[in-house]
């Protein structure tokens, strides 16, 4: 899976924001604010990512448990499709 072009993360009044743009932006006409996780997960999707290798990055970075991290990214990953961020 990876983000899709048309979703972008953008600084809005000190915080961090995905924002649609054009067709994306009808579809859902709002932004998501991630905190400092959803941002380096979010920068994960730049590239090509699965579940497992968003987990492997995930508890390499931060002190959390395979199982949390899995059950966290998932959650988080699920809100992005439900708005059409992420293509898999």
């Amino acid at each position: 899976m990876k983000r899709q072009s048309s979703f972008l993360l953008r600084e809005v009044a000190g915080r961090q924001v995905v924002v649609p743009l054009g067709k994306a932006a009808v579809a859902f006409p709002g932004m998501l604010t991630l905190n400092a996780t959803g941002v380096y997960l979010w920068e994960l999707l730049e590239q090509d990512q699965t579940l497992d290798s968003l987990v492997a990055a995930f508890c390499g970075r931060y002190e959390v448990t395979a199982e949390t991290a899995r059950e966290d990214i998932s959650a988080y990953l699920e809100k992005l499709r439900s708005v059409g961020a992420i293509a898999e």
